[in-house]
C-alpha cells in the first residue's frame, strides 16, 4: 500500500471517529433549552435531556435580584404541540436553593414544552421551555 493510500484512509478513519464522538456525546438539559421568564421570575432548566418515558425534570427559578423565591406551587405541564399529545400537569416539589423537580411522563421522542406555571401571592406566571426527549 502506497503512502499516500495510507494517509487518505488514516485521515477519513479519524473523520468518522471524531464525528462518532461528536454525536453520541451527552448534552445537557441546559445545553438544550434556554431560559425563560414568568413575569418577575428567570425559569431554567438543570440536569440531564429528559428521556421517553417516566423522567426526572428539575427547573431553577430565581427571582428579582437572582434570590430564589418562595412561590405558594410549581407545576410542571408538558405539551407535544406537532403530535397533540399533553400530560396531566404534575405539581414539582421543593429541591431548596430555587430548585423544583417533578417526574413527567413524556411518551414520544420529539420536540416537547414545558409550561412551568409559578403562583405566588395570589398571582400565577407561565414559562415556556421547549426541550428534545431522545429515546
Amino acid at each position: 500500500m502506497s503512502r499516500q493510500r495510507f494517509v487518505a484512509i488514516a485521515v477519513i478513519a479519524a473523520a468518522v471517529v471524531a464525528a462518532g464522538i461528536w454525536l453520541l456525546w451527552p448534552k445537557s438539559m441546559e445545553d438544550s433549552a434556554a431560559p425563560a421568564t414568568a413575569g418577575p421570575y428567570l425559569v431554567k432548566l438543570i440536569g440531564e435531556s429528559p428521556k421517553v418515558g417516566t423522567s426526572p425534570v428539575t427547573v431553577e427559578i430565581t427571582g428579582n435580584g437572582g434570590q430564589p423565591p418562595t412561590p405558594d406551587s410549581v407545576t410542571f405541564e408538558p405539551v407535544m404541540p406537532q403530535m397533540g399529545h399533553a400530560t396531566t400537569p404534575v405539581v414539582a416539589m421543593a429541591q431548596g436553593h430555587g430548585r423544583y423537580r417533578a417526574e413527567l411522563d413524556l411518551s414520544m421522542a420529539g420536540q416537547w414544552e414545558i409550561t412551568v406555571r409559578i403562583a405566588a401571592s395570589g398571582q400565577v406566571h407561565e414559562a415556556v421551555l421547549s426541550v428534545t426527549t431522545n429515546g
